[in-house]
């Protein structure tokens, strides 16, 4: 087995591809460690991948494998030169490796904060959800999602190092988004009653982006008020305004 290392995961899978001189379409590929950077964006540690060229003796790792189920060179080398893989098909491959690389990299988060979890994963196309498992629920979750939002930030910054900037990770557990969710609506619907009957604009308390989307979806049919974000960066915040008034 090898593994290759670049500033990229698409990088470390370029050099090793070249190093083996075999092609995408040819090769087993596993994404080991995504690239972590530190200060100013440098790499301070780089992706880390596994490629293993089809009809090798060895498989990837954590897999296991005995000497009676070592692949038939001939008759694989014989099936897989008809075989082609697509763009689509590495990408699905590196997603399901990354995923777990991710939800590996959550579990190693929650443990030094004392919190031991599990986890189970559901992949689509565009988003890593990771239904974590706990003991406790309450110091997982924190204070209005305080501790689960964090780590689920972390998550996302994980995997945009691995330069996959269209995958939204999600963490949830025992259905605490959902119940979130439901929150998240009363609360719009509250406020927009206050702000029709007293015409004066609510301001929330500041929330993730995910959250506000959720406001902003809830509110977007009211015809008498609207909503709309304003500060910046953790301090941005829900308004929620009459439609009669404007603002910025």
């Amino acid at each position: 087995m090898a593994t290759f290392t670049g500033k990229t995961v698409a990088e470390a899978i370029e050099n090793g591809l070249v190093t083996l001189k075999v092609t995408k379409n040819e090769a087993n590929i596993k994404v080991i460690n995504a690239p972590k950077t530190g200060l100013f964006g440098r790499v301070r540690k780089e992706a880390e991948v596994e490629i293993v060229p089809i009809g090798s003796q060895y498989h990837l790792i954590g897999e296991e494998q005995s000497a009676d189920e070592a692949p038939n060179l001939e008759s694989t080398n014989t099936v897989n030169e008809n075989e082609t893989m697509s763009d689509d098909q590495v990408r699905s491959m590196l997603i399901s490796s990354l995923s777990h690389a991710t939800a590996e990299y959550v579990k190693d988060l929650a443990a030094k904060r004392d919190i031991i979890v599990s986890y189970e994963i559901k992949t689509t196309a565009n988003q890593f959800l990771i239904d974590l498992s706990t003991t406790n629920e309450s110091q997982l979750i924190g204070t209005r999602g305080t501790t689960i939002n964090e780590l689920q930030e972390q998550a996302n910054q994980f995997v945009q190092q691995a330069k996959l900037d269209d995958i939204d990770v999600v963490l949830d557990t025992k259905d605490y988004r959902a119940k979130r969710s439901e929150i998240l609506k009363k609360v719009a619907e509250r406020a927009a009653k206050e702000v029709a009957n007293s015409e004066e604009s609510v301001y929330f308390d500041p929330m993730p982006e995910f959250e506000r989307v959720q406001i902003h979806e809830f509110l977007k049919d009211n015809k008498k008020v609207r909503s709309y974000s304003e500060g910046k960066g953790k301090q941005r915040v829900v308004v929620v305004a009459p439609r009669t008034k404007l603002s910025d």
